[in-house]
């Protein structure tokens, strides 16, 4: 069999994650051309030998897929673009390209045949979209209710031993849980795209970040022994993210550190609860190589599109 040739923009956590697991791991798969921002800078992890690296990216005729990590909309936007109307699968872990452009890179990657992959946008490593995929083939799923950042979660626990929000946003910092700049997690704007991403391949309508009514954790008071989480919920009408109160008893409650859980409940199956890992470089270039694997078996999946309503829409 032969290999399916990638174009690999982006070398930092996660893709130089995926470069290893592409060099060690089993699947057909070698990186074609490599495109980094600066060739020449010197990286914790070194660029892989013999692979053509660019600023830009590499010619389109030397690959049979583009996989993008590297974060942004403008450029990525314009790089997916590029990619789906030349009839390339698109692979890609960004959650803010696809809750702000997601639903017209759907359909530009329908009419042209093209793949549209995003396991790692949410979830990291856990199968987060996989499952809900799976579920929404036959239209059963009736609400989706979880915690999707982790770094909310980190900074509600530490608040709940008595720091202040203040020192428990510096304390998640330094475990790097959190960026130098936490706003876009505090503010609940993660959170917020990875619901309308995980809402979109549930019900098969795609709506933009700004669908969803958000409240984040910015000023939010914790009680001593108090569980507060950033819950994020959705039903095909509603999607909203805020900081609730959780019962002892609520399967979110015991969710500490990266670990994510979504609660999937279904029309006729009662509750699906998916938890896992949500962030590390590991993990989520997993989520990625899982994708490669799709396409190295043949298939052009697009994200949004379940396999019913694609048998549907065939």
């Amino acid at each position: 069999m032969e290999p399916l040739r990638i174009g690999l923009v982006g070398w930092g956590t996660v893709g130089s994650a995926l470069g290893e697991l592409v060099e060690a791991g089993p699947l057909p798969v070698r990186i074609a051309w490599l495109a980094v921002r600066d060739p020449g800078r010197e990286r914790p992890v070194p660029l892989p030998a013999g692979v053509a690296t660019h600023a830009d990216p590499g010619p389109f005729d030397e690959v049979d897929a583009v996989v993008e990590l590297t974060g942004g909309i403008e450029g990525p936007l314009a790089l997916a673009e590029r990619t789906l109307d030349a009839g390339l699968p698109y692979v890609t872990a960004n959650k803010a390209l696809l809750a702000t452009h997601g639903g017209a890179l759907a359909e530009r990657a329908v009419a042209t045949g093209a793949a549209l992959l995003a396991s790692a946008s949410v979830g990291g490593g856990t199968p987060m979209l996989e499952v809900v995929d799976h579920l929404a083939a036959t239209g059963r799923i009736a609400r989706l209710r979880g915690l999707v950042n982790a770094t909310t979660t980190f900074i509600l626990s530490a608040m709940a031993t008595g720091r202040s929000y203040d020192d428990a946003v510096v304390a998640a910092q330094e475990a790097g849980y959190a960026e130098a700049d936490a706003s876009f997690d505090v503010e609940g704007r993660d959170a917020a795209q990875k619901l309308a991403i995980l809402a979109w391949v549930a019900w098969g309508t795609w709506r933009a970040e700004t669908a969803v009514a958000r409240r984040g954790i910015v000023g939010e008071a914790v009680a001593p022994g108090a569980v507060v989480r950033l819950v994020a919920e959705a039903t095909p009408d509603d999607l909203r993210v805020a900081p609730v109160t959780l019962d002892a008893t609520d399967p979110m409650a015991t969710a500490e550190g990266i670990e994510c859980v979504l609660e999937i409940t279904t029309r006729d199956a009662g509750t699906i609860i998916v938890r896992g890992p949500g962030a590390g470089g590991r993990v989520t270039a997993g989520a990625v190589y899982a994708d490669l694997a799709q396409l190295a078996r043949g298939e052009r999946p697009v994200i949004g599109q379940s396999p019913a309503r694609r048998a549907v829409h065939a």
